[in-house]
């Protein structure tokens, strides 16, 4: 019988495996921005205009990951890791507006005869903190969760993995935070333990999908 549960953990699944692709393919489109020195606004958005079929393909898949995200943190709500999920959902859900913004905004800037460099600055601005407190909420969310399923009776993942989990989700969305602070200026830093908190939020997911059974 298909469980609220089981289509939480399976929408986890999907998202924590969806996410990290993603950002690897925007880093590999991002990564042809070469110039000498500093780009310029203008290098910026010439860029992202002859880039903007890629990257609005990945926008339209990540949107959907990120309302998983949602979907099934609220689906975890009646868990004892409620607080972290309830992180997590708010995190998602103030990530999602910049998605309109980009696939929208963007795609009618590019459109226009002549590029406004500066319109395409000013909409890439306020994506900016969508991006950091949203993502940096939702990553803090997964460490939560992942530390206070480490304390349950009935674990759904040994508890070194719990805190593995925990630990890579907290350092990931704590940089995304010192970003938004102004207190660092790069999120690379992050990567690795992005990726290895996705890898175990997709296990996690596949466990309590499979308990739900």
């Amino acid at each position: 019988m298909v469980t609220s549960t089981r289509i939480g953990g399976v929408l986890l699944m999907l998202a924590a495996i969806s996410l990290p692709i993603i950002i690897v393919d925007y880093v590999m489109i991002m990564s042809g921005l070469a110039t000498d020195g500093e780009p310029s606004i203008m290098d910026r958005a010439t860029f992202a205009k002859d880039a903007y079929p890629e990257l609005a393909q990945g926008w339209r898949v990540e949107i959907l990951a990120i309302a998983a995200v949602a979907c099934s943190s609220f689906i975890f709500l009646n868990r004892p890791s409620r607080a972290g999920w309830a992180l997590a959902a708010i995190g998602a859900l103030i990530t999602i507006p910049m998605y309109p913004i980009m696939l929208g905004g963007y795609g009618e800037v590019f459109k226009l005869a002549d590029l406004d460099a500066e319109l395409f600055i000013v909409l890439r601005g306020i994506t900016v903190p969508f991006f950091y407190v949203g993502q940096g909420l939702m990553m803090m969310g997964f460490g939560l969760a992942f530390l206070l399923e480490s304390q349950a009776a009935e674990r759904v993942l040994p508890r070194w993995a719990l805190w593995v989990g925990s630990i890579a989700n907290t350092v990931a969305g704590g940089v995304f935070l010192l970003l938004h602070f102004g207190l660092l200026d790069d999120f690379m830093f992050s990567a690795p333990f992005a990726m290895v908190g996705f890898l175990l939020t997709a296990l996690l997911g596949v466990r309590l999908a499979a308990k739900a059974s």
